[in-house]
């Protein structure tokens, strides 16, 4: 019996340590768990909430032309759930944006498992709320936005780009 329990311990740790792509059930359905790119959102099921929220949003133009310019010198690292209602809002809003900046690079993008305060990436990034958006630069935090914009997507990643950004969630700040 030691020899299961013990089993069963190092088999949970390892499936809350995995950032390897696959794909787990949640309330009957699949969601993404491990590190992904777009391209994953881009297929059935998950393009059903990417694409409409993706076309549906439309950025302020006067702020991509501000973060254009800048925006390449950054590193993006989403931290997510296809589960999430959050992410399947502000993810595909988050790539509009990129897009329309011009942002070269591909985010580093985490799908978390719903019970995901013990995964390996949400415990390196102390990751409370999904989505999560961190900005990079040099491997240095610059700000984060978490499971929803202050303001818009666009307006925030300006924001924290110029370091005047503090995001509040339920009255406490980070």
């Amino acid at each position: 019996m030691k020899k299961i329990f013990i089993f069963l311990v190092a088999l949970l740790i390892s499936c809350s340590t995995q950032t390897t792509l696959h794909k787990e059930l949640y309330k009957g359905k699949e969601i993404l768990v491990g590190q992904t790119t777009r391209k994953s959102f881009q297929q059935k099921p998950y393009n059903e909430w990417f694409d409409a929220n993706y076309r549906d949003y439309r950025p302020d133009t006067e702020i991509i032309k501000e973060l254009s310019p800048v925006l390449n010198q950054y590193d993006i690292k989403i931290i997510m759930g296809t589960w999430c209602g959050d992410s399947q809002d502000q993810v595909p809003v988050l790539y509009k944006v990129l897009d329309e900046a011009g942002y070269e690079k591909e985010p580093e993008v985490y799908c978390v498992p719903r019970e995901y305060k013990t995964y390996k990436p949400v415990l390196k990034d102390s990751i409370i709320r999904v989505p999560t958006i961190i900005v990079l630069q040099d491997g240095q935090e610059k700000g984060r936005i978490i499971e929803y914009p202050m303001k818009t997507i666009e307006e925030d990643l300006r924001d924290i780009l110029q370091g005047n950004y503090h995001h509040e969630l339920e009255g406490e700040e980070y």
